[in-house]
């Protein structure tokens, strides 16, 4: 399982990418860049997955990811309607390998970026001293931003509490690693192609070619959590984007996004976000405007 290639957009006259995102809530499937990606998660709780390798997620987690390691990230739900909260840094592996090939201040970098391929989680005390850097790094000169660069790299290699995510000697064969990454990618895509209709455990099993043993398994071992919850979350993650970014009303809203029944629709929203339908998209605007 590869993951969608997602492109970077590249900034003009700048070696590298920073961006901060705010969102009501994530739902990132698996996809993957051709860049490293160091990723500071705040102010929500979820699952994310590196690889073979999956975890909870909370605030200040922070990761760095290797080139073409495919990933995915889930948000659970927010707490009194925190937003979630991501710093992003991208920067290409031709550029940082010139660098340290030009610099011999930057080789310890080399084993730092190499292990990256298998997926790296930093210490919180070091997410929350890059959060802090990166404040009002787009206000700073070019200069000044690469030299920002440069301290997180610093940082970074000054962390005693770094942990590789995927570990080399995992026992599974390289052929089951990828039969199920496979399946797992096929799950992904045929929730997404299928979460209005009405679907069941028996319908994906007989997609994945699989018993329904075989699939409540996978669920259990790699999203940690059965496939109704799986299923809700996404229809109800699904719900919030639209609350936020449509006009439509609930009652359009739940039908597209595959329940039946408006009442039930808005006991499990209420159960999942703690607010109604209507509250959530009224208070996400007055955080917008």
């Amino acid at each position: 399982m590869k993951g969608k290639l997602e492109r970077v957009p590249q900034r003009i006259g700048a070696s590298w990418r920073y961006k901060k995102i705010l969102e009501p809530c994530k739902s990132y499937g698996w996809h993957r860049h051709n860049e490293y990606e160091i990723a500071i998660h705040r102010n929500f709780t979820g699952h994310y997955f590196v690889g073979h390798y999956n975890s909870e997620l909370y605030h200040n987690h922070m990761i760095l990811i290797g080139p073409d390691l495919p990933h995915a990230v889930y948000s659970d739900s927010t707490n009194d309607l925190d937003i979630n909260e991501t710093h992003v840094i991208w920067f290409r592996k031709p550029w940082i390998e010139t660098l340290i090939n030009e610099c011999q201040e930057l080789k310890p970098l080399r084993v730092l970026l190499e292990d990256a391929n298998r997926g790296l989680e930093f210490s919180t005390e070091t997410a929350e001293q890059v959060v802090n850097l990166l404040e009002n790094v787009p206000e700073l000169t070019p200069s000044r931003q690469f030299a920002t660069l440069m301290t997180i790299f610093a940082l970074l290699l000054e962390d005693n509490h770094t942990v590789r995510l995927i570990n080399s000697t995992v026992m599974t064969t390289n052929q089951e690693q990828s039969r199920t990454k496979e399946n797992i990618e096929k799950t992904e895509a045929y929730l997404l192609a299928h979460f209005n209709e009405k679907i069941s455990l028996s319908h994906l099993a007989k997609h994945l070619f699989l018993s329904e043993s075989s699939v409540r398994r996978l669920f259990a071992k790699h999203f940690t959590e059965s496939f109704s919850q799986h299923l809700k979350k996404m229809r109800l993650n699904i719900a919030c984007e639209m609350l936020v970014n449509t006009d439509l009303p609930v009652s359009i809203i739940f039908e597209k996004v595959g329940y039946e029944n408006q009442a039930n629709f808005n006991r499990q929203f209420k159960a999942y976000k703690r607010v109604t339908p209507n509250g959530y998209r009224a208070a996400m605007k007055r955080f917008s405007s």
